[in-house]
């Protein structure tokens, strides 16, 4: 079984690491095209895209690999349509992912969908894919400690713990309630000031608890809608 590993090996380059990303991503746009949707034939495909600020910061992570400049956000995968007579969303409407999100559930998703493996083994990939990320993460960060985890996961509004986190196109993160009452006052993002009025609830990344899948197989299908 083929498995993701982000920046495999130790002391890869950026650029090297980058092209085992973009690799990455060919192979999903692979996946994807193999499992159209139904009502209008579209298929979801990805690229590699740079924040804005992207050229301002790069040359402060050349020295590690890719999976740091994507944890600051400097690199994104953007998700688009590409319909049957050719013609695509790119740059007209498409999502916002994280390189996270990508080698947690996008990717593994993918591999699910085509091999059809089982719920054990789907679990077992999407723990070493997650493994591989926080390891090569956690080497630039250095050890979080049990306080500084419990903080990720807290809203960065309310301060309070929850399980529905919202992560609009800025990637700050932010529970359900927070996110709705700041959008209906003042639709621009709190920690960046980004715009918030183009925003839909289709753009939304919304993680839950690991206790709200029931059904993983179904799960990873409505991924791909």
């Amino acid at each position: 079984m083929y498995l993701v590993e982000m920046g495999q090996g130790q002391g890869k380059s950026f650029k090297e690491s980058l092209k085992a990303l973009e690799a990455d991503i060919q192979h999903a746009n692979t996946l994807a095209s193999d499992f159209p949707r139904e009502y209008d034939g579209a298929c979801l495909q990805m690229r590699l895209s740079y924040s804005p600020a992207a050229h301002l910061f790069l040359f402060l992570v050349q020295w590690t690999d890719c999976s740091l400049a994507g944890a600051l956000g400097l690199l994104r995968i953007l998700i688009y349509k590409v319909y049957v007579d050719g013609t695509t969303t790119m740059s007209i409407h498409e999502r916002k992912a994280s390189l996270r999100e990508f080698y947690a559930v996008i990717f593994p998703s993918l591999l699910q969908l085509q091999g059809g493996i089982t719920e054990m083994e789907d679990r077992k990939q999407k723990a070493v894919c997650m493994e591989r990320y926080k390891k090569k993460v956690n080497e630039e960060r250095g050890q979080l400690s049990a306080l500084d985890l419990e903080r990720e996961e807290e809203c960065g509004i309310c301060m309070e713990t929850n399980s529905k986190i919202v992560l609009p196109n800025c990637n700050h993160a932010m529970c359900m309630k927070c996110y709705r009452e700041w959008h209906a006052r003042a639709q621009s993002c709190p920690f960046c000031r980004d715009s918030l009025k183009r925003v839909n609830s289709r753009d939304l990344w919304i993680f839950t608890d690991n206790g709200e899948v029931v059904d993983m197989a179904t799960l990873a299908r409505e991924n791909l809608k």
